[in-house]
């Protein structure tokens, strides 16, 4: 699983489009996409498609809520988060593991060349290394989770060395 790329983790995905909203949007706009899919961050895009940023939840929380903004006047672009980390399509998934354990990313940007083929987080790239690849009987489940649990966390200790 974890030699396996990125471009695979996407494939799996639920959603397979790039949530993004217009850098003119307002924050309550983004939040309520956000909670509308079911994720925790968008993209921000600008005027001419380009990604301007991504807006997260721990971006609400910092830079809305605790600064008591009001999210139904105050532009994503004056609390998003500029620089959108990006990894390429053909990164393992232990390179994108490593990079965000590494840096303290949550989110990284697919890119195949100049292409953008979606959004991965943490939680994806763990889900994809915790659950089997193949059903399991209910009764056995717990096991296999928790032992690939067990596997994925040696595997990030060992990164952070």
């Amino acid at each position: 699983m974890i030699e396996q790329t990125v471009a695979m983790v996407l494939g799996g995905k639920e959603i397979h489009d790039l949530v993004s909203v217009p850098a003119t949007a307002k924050v309550s706009d983004a939040v309520a996409l956000m909670a509308d899919r079911g994720i925790g961050a968008v993209v921000i895009r600008g005027a001419a498609g380009s990604v301007d940023g991504i807006f997260t939840e721990r971006d609400l929380v910092r830079r809305v809520a605790n600064e008591a903004r009001d999210p139904k006047s105050t532009p994503i672009s004056a609390v998003m988060t500029g620089n959108v980390r990006r990894v390429d399509a053909a990164a393992t998934v232990e390179e994108a593991l490593r990079l965000m354990v590494v840096h303290g990313y949550r989110h990284l940007l697919v890119e195949d060349g100049a292409r953008i083929l979606g959004l991965i987080s943490i939680r994806d790239l763990m889900r994809w290394m915790v659950m089997p690849d193949r059903p399991i009987a209910p009764e056995g489940r717990v096991g296999v989770i928790r032992a690939r649990a067990e596997q994925v966390t040696r595997s990030i200790q060992g990164m952070k060395k």
